[in-house]
């Protein structure tokens, strides 16, 4: 029906009843960049996460010994998260990252919203991604619009080249890490420190 938000996602021919507030999808962001959980540990923390039916991942291995088709769960997710559209193969960089941009969009959306949306109780995936979608001026947006140039070997404005050199650690997104990886960079940055 035009004008509803889905409350529910049907996997295998059942329909579950889902939490579609959007800090559950935020969340799912989190374990799907997560580089310490595999592919399927992925699917499993996103699945509890966003289905009513499972408060742990215990919950989700049993459903699976049970028949419940994880792919389609996935498939359904992905369907959720994109606002109804079918996920798109693309091998583009990214231009926003939900963690590292967290702020910048915060305040980007609240300005569209015209409040702070973290203090409202519950706001619909659906809702919060409209109001993302409507940002369009500001300090994210002009980020957003120098990465995409650096990303299409674009050439930078003057202004563009000055912010980016001010301000390398908030346009850059560092690549996710795991835990390991992290330590070892952090070993060799300590190494490098001494060294210079």
């Amino acid at each position: 029906m035009i004008g509803t938000l889905p409350q529910t996602l049907t996997v295998d021919g059942t329909e579950y009843p889902i939490r579609t507030d959007y800090r559950n999808v935020l969340q799912v962001f989190e374990a799907v960049s997560d580089m310490e959980l595999t592919q399927e540990e992925k699917w499993i923390v996103s699945t509890y996460l966003l289905f009513e039916d499972f408060q742990c991942a215990d919950d989700v291995y049993n459903a699976i010994e049970n028949g419940f088709d994880i792919a389609d769960a996935a498939k359904q997710i992905g369907w959720f998260i994109l606002m109804g559209k079918e996920a798109e193969e693309t091998r583009e960089l990214p231009t926003y990252d939900w963690e590292h941009d967290e702020q910048m969009i915060f305040s980007a959306v609240n300005k569209v919203y015209r409040g702070e949306v973290r203090e409202v109780d519950y706001m619909h995936w659906w809702t919060f991604l409209g109001y993302f979608n409507e940002v369009d001026e500001g300090m994210f947006t002009f980020v957003v619009n120098i990465r995409n140039k650096l990303n299409n070997h674009k050439k930078l404005e003057k202004y563009e080249r000055e912010f980016l050199n001010k301000n390398r650690d908030l346009v850059k997104i560092k690549p996710k890490m795991t835990k390991e990886e992290a330590e070892r960079k952090a070993q060799e940055d300590a190494i490098w420190n001494e060294i210079l």
